[in-house]
């Protein structure tokens, strides 16, 4: 049997499936191929599963920890029931997967099918033994994890992303190396669930772009929190006595640590998942890296075939991908292409407390000679914060020096991956800071916070 489809799209995650449908509501015909299982990263291993398992493992931590902040006591106890938590988290993935499913299966113009596909010429491949030829095509295919070479470090002692969140047992002892999202977040989740946990990353200032005092504020939270954080590694090497257990050592903070540990969580990164698509055959160019090369309107080398999401390396964040898998399948089909406008994009860490931002920083605007001002102000200054026991927490706002347009906004504390919206909307619309402060909010809120910080910058009070 043969195929020809007006787009075929390869990779049936967020942004695959948002490419499938923008280009179907064109009325086109849209061949959606998946090797399965169907439903993507952020439904399968990654957004979805983490939170459901981060959830009891902050409210268990919180019932241990922090009741006689609030006046509270258990009597008896307080308990993780692990396998229930990973049941629970399964349970709640399949409906996800499975209603995903049947919103492609019923939008008209989508034909869904599962199998590997390869590409056997610019517009031509075979999906198993089935020759499919293609007007246009967007891969959409992912990103995988990554088990890097680690001189010492043996495979028994190895954990995944993907083996933490099938884990029904909890290591006495890990190690995670990374200090990004998932590092912090799946490390956090170990520790309130009683690992002992040491983060080690050899970046010197966690992440180099974000603000230096709100970065050593936040880690310092989360260290207060259980979290062992070690920054700017060096002369790291695994070893193992004789019949002891393995450890770490390293060289930090102008000393030497050696850190013994059962397993090792490796969250130094992903790779994009192109493996077995052929792309030579196809013509499409990638990076160093093995990421697929775009332009302005998410084309590849060969303009008849766009990419979208993580595959692309721009920014694996799931509000991005479905951005330019809708983009992305609406420019395959058009007579012309559109620029793929570049959006306010909001970023989170879903430990606790929780870190986000969005737009620039401070160093970033420097780095393009943007005059900037810049606010400040702690949690600890917040009426709601105060009353919640939640003093934790910090946030900072850039403006352009003259327009006084809001360019950014960093902050860590409750909520921040929901509070960090109010800004990156003011920021979509173009807004500056004396508009903002022009703003209502309900008192006592968290997100007040926002329009105390305006009132200071302002000077409107």
């Amino acid at each position: 049997m043969h195929k020809k489809v007006d787009l075929l799209v390869i990779g049936a995650g967020s942004a695959g499936r948002y490419a499938a449908r923008s280009a179907a509501s064109l009325g086109k015909s849209v061949l959606l191929v998946e090797k399965g299982p169907f439903g993507g990263l952020c439904i399968l291993k990654g957004c979805m599963p983490s939170k459901a398992l981060l959830r009891p493992a902050h409210v268990f931590h919180l019932m241990k920890h922090r009741l006689k902040d609030l006046g509270l006591s258990v009597d008896g106890s307080v308990k993780a029931d692990i396998p229930a938590i990973v049941r629970m988290k399964n349970a709640m993935i399949r409906e996800m997967a499975e209603d995903a499913r049947k919103t492609i299966e019923a939008t008209p113009g989508i034909t869904l099918l599962t199998g590997s596909f390869s590409f056997t010429g610019p517009q031509a491949g075979l999906l198993g033994d089935t020759p499919v030829h293609f007007d246009k095509a967007v891969i959409a295919t992912g990103s995988r994890v990554h088990v890097p070479a680690i001189p010492g470090l043996e495979e028994e002692w190895i954990l995944t992303s993907d083996d933490v969140l099938e884990m029904e047992e909890i290591p006495s002892s890990t190690l995670v190396l990374g200090g990004g999202p998932v590092g912090l977040e799946l490390g956090q989740y170990l520790s309130c669930l009683g690992s002992d946990v040491t983060l080690a990353d050899t970046n010197q200032n966690w992440h180099p772009q974000t603000d230096p005092q709100l970065a050593r504020e936040y880690l310092g939270t989360l260290a207060s929190r259980g979290l062992n954080i070690h920054l700017g590694i060096r002369a790291e090497k695994f070893d193992r006595g004789a019949g002891e257990k393995p450890f770490f050592s390293f060289h930090a903070d102008g000393k030497n640590h050696k850190v013994p540990f059962d397993r090792v969580l490796l969250a130094t990164g992903r790779r994009p998942d192109t493996s077995g698509l052929n792309l030579p055959a196809a013509q499409v160019q990638t990076t160093r890296h093995g990421h697929i090369q775009v332009d302005a309107f998410l084309r590849t080398s060969n303009h008849s075939i766009f990419a979208a999401g993580d595959v692309t390396g721009i920014l694996p964040v799931l509000n991005l991908a479905t951005f330019h898998g809708e983009m992305a399948g609406r420019n395959a089909v058009l007579p012309v292409p559109v620029t793929v406008r570049e959006p306010v994009v909001p970023v989170a860490i879903f430990t606790d407390p929780e870190y986000a931002r969005a737009g620039l920083t401070e160093s970033m605007a420097q780095a393009r000679r943007i005059p900037v001002k810049t606010g400040r102000i702690s949690f600890s200054d917040l009426g709601k914060a105060i009353v919640y026991r939640e003093t934790e927490g910090g946030l900072k706002i850039v403006i352009h020096a003259k327009s006084r347009e809001i360019l950014g906004v960093e902050l860590f504390g409750p909520g921040a991956s929901d509070l960090v919206h109010t800004v990156a909307t003011a920021m979509h619309f173009h807004a500056t800071i004396d508009q903002y402060q022009e703003i209502l909010h309900i008192h006592p809120t968290f997100s007040e916070i926002f329009k105390y910080l305006a009132d200071d910058m302002t000077e409107a009070i």
